[in-house]
């Protein structure tokens, strides 16, 4: 295990939460995780700590990882090594509580927990996107029965949680996404260049769609709409992607960890997504809080912070023709993207900052600390 840390080891008197994450990729996931430790941290008191599973370019701040190879591909099957060195990782370490942000940290977590019993908090931060199969799907309602509570991310995510994977409604709770206002702010109006940019962030998977978005640009150059574009994000598409992109003028930026500055680069956001997967999507409160109006495919999540027709726009899943109008629209009208910014950035502050959730992750870590440590 690297130890990433620079300062002293933890006290013997301090209880340690470790957040697990899958690779220090800087996906939205993973840069939740790390702003959450470092807001929920008392000044000069670190209770809360990261550790990254997989190896991949340091773009998230990790205080241990385990830089286990497969960090291009996590999600593919289940490495039994993994769980092998996450159990020593876990007895080096002994936290008092363990948070799995998504699941792919939950299923190594499960069997390298066994026989040390340790609350685990499972952060739900998308909708099931595995199979229907019996045995797969109930794998699952039994990984996530091993959590002693379940935080959701999104009103969809936890309604699925109860209804889908069987989890009784007590140990459930509604923990929406939450990023730094501080981090994440509007550029100042300086006039910038003449042509505005529009911009995706994302993962280049099928799920999010980075194709459709590069057909969006294209559609919008062939209708005259004058713009600069530019695609952020890594994955196994990128090669699939590269040459429609040439083709469309979309610049390729690969996978950044300076998400803030490019968010502020930005004029609009683009948000092509399928349904599966998602949950609340912490890009869009990124551009939100950036000062940036959305056009966003209705997946789940999306209407809790795209306001339509007041901080963005909202689109059926596979209506790309309206996902080109309403991206035209604001384009078109610097007025109409100044206003919607404006509200997008005073919705998002004050409903999905740090400050608005870490009341609510205090409340579901409080407990689990006293399990842990009891009088």
């Amino acid at each position: 295990m690297t130890d990433r840390t620079t300062e002293e080891p933890q006290p013997a008197d301090i209880p340690l939460v470790l957040h697990v994450i899958p690779t220090p990729v800087a996906r939205g996931a993973q840069r939740e995780a790390r702003a959450l430790a470092d807001h929920l941290d008392e000044p000069g008191v670190r209770l809360h700590r990261v550790l990254s599973l997989f190896d991949g370019p340091p773009e998230v701040r990790a205080d241990f990882s385990l830089d286990h190879p497969g960090g291009d591909k996590p999600a593919t099957g289940f490495d039994a090594r993994l769980v092998l060195r996450l159990r020593t990782a876990l007895a080096r370490l002994d936290p008092a509580v363990v948070v799995a942000h998504g699941s792919e940290p939950l299923k190594y977590l499960v069997p390298a927990m066994i026989g040390r019993r340790r609350p685990i908090a499972y952060y739900a931060i998308g909708t099931y996107s595995g199979s229907d199969r019996r045995i797969q799907l109930a794998l699952w309602r039994y990984l996530v029965a091993r959590a002693d509570v379940v935080a959701a991310e999104g009103e969809e995510v936890l309604d699925e949680c109860i209804a889908r994977l069987g989890v009784p409604a007590h140990r459930v709770t509604l923990a929406p996404n939450g990023r730094d206002p501080d981090v994440f702010y509007p550029r100042n109006h300086d006039g910038g260049p003449a042509e505005p940019l529009v911009t995706f962030v994302g993962a280049l998977t099928t799920g999010k769609r980075p194709d459709r978005f590069v057909d969006l640009v294209a559609r919008l150059r062939a209708g005259g709409t004058s713009l600069r574009a530019t695609l952020i994000g890594d994955g196994p598409l990128r090669d699939e992607v590269a040459g429609p992109a040439r083709a469309a003028d979309v610049e390729l930026l690969g996978s950044r960890s300076d998400i803030a500055e490019q968010m502020r680069r930005a004029d609009v956001m683009v948000f092509p997504s399928r349904p599966a997967g998602e949950g609340m999507p912490g890009v869009l409160i990124e551009a939100g809080l950036s000062g940036l109006p959305v056009v966003a495919t209705a997946v789940p999540g999306v209407r809790s912070i795209v306001k339509d027709g007041e901080t963005g726009y909202v689109v059926g899943v596979d209506d790309l023709d309206g996902m080109v109008a309403a991206t035209a629209r604001l384009l078109d009208d610097n007025q109409l993207r100044t206003a919607m910014g404006r509200a997008a950035r005073q919705h998002c502050e004050h409903n999905f900052s740090l400050d608005a959730v870490g009341s609510l992750w205090m409340a579901l870590l409080q407990p689990l600390l006293e399990i842990a440590d009891p009088p």
